[in-house]
C-alpha cells in the first residue's frame, strides 16, 4: 500500500512495530526468556513507540488536520494508546509474565493494523493537501529504529 508522504514517518515506525510484534511470536513459542522479552519491550517503548504514540497524539488531531468527522478513529486510537500504556507499566514494575507480554503483542498488532488499514486511510482521504503537508512537517524528525538490532537474539 502506498501510505502519503506525509504519514511515511508514521508507517515506516509501523513496520518496525510489526517486526517486533514477529520477534516477540518467535520468542514465545521458542520459550525464551520472559525477562529478556520484557526488557526488549521495554527497549522498543523507550527507543521508538513512545515517542510515536506523542507525535501521533499531538500531530493527527482532528481539529488540527481540520477533519471533525475523525473523532471517532482519533478516539479509538487514544484508547489503544492508553491499553497499551498500562500494559507497558505493568512491565516497568519489573513483570514480565507471559501473559503481559502477549498482550502487549497482540495489542500492537491490533493497533497498527487498526491505523494502517482505518485511521490513515481515512485521513488520506479526507485531509486537505496543506493540512497532511503540515502533519508531515511535524513527523518528518521521527527515527527510524530497527528492533532487530536488540542484543539478545530470544527469536532465535
Amino acid at each position: 500500500m502506498q501510505r502519503d508522504k506525509n504519514l511515511y514517518p508514521l508507517s515506516h515506525q509501523h513496520h518496525n512495530g510489526l517486526m517486533a510484534v514477529l520477534l516477540l511470536k518467535k520468542g514465545l513459542q521458542k520459550n525464551a526468556d520472559t525477562g529478556v522479552m520484557r526488557d526488549f519491550i521495554l527497549a522498543a517503548w523507550n527507543d521508538e513507540l513512545n515517542g510515536h504514540f506523542i507525535a501521533e497524539e499531538e500531530h493527527l488531531k482532528p481539529s488540527l488536520l481540520q477533519l471533525p468527522q475523525l473523532q471517532q478513529l482519533y478516539d479509538q486510537m487514544m484508547q489503544e494508546h492508553q491499553q497499551i500504556r498500562s500494559v507497558i507499566d505493568a512491565l516497568e514494575k519489573k513483570n514480565s509474565q507471559i501473559e503481559l507480554i502477549a498482550s502487549f503483542r497482540d495489542l500492537l498488532e491490533k493497533h497498527i493494523r487498526f491505523e494502517e488499514r482505518e485511521l490513515f486511510p481515512f485521513i488520506e482521504q479526507h485531509a486537505t493537501a496543506e493540512a497532511l503537508n503540515e502533519a508531515g512537517k511535524k513527523l518528518s524528525h521521527l527515527p527510524n529504529g530497527n528492533c532487530s538490532h536488540f542484543p539478545i537474539k530470544f527469536w532465535e
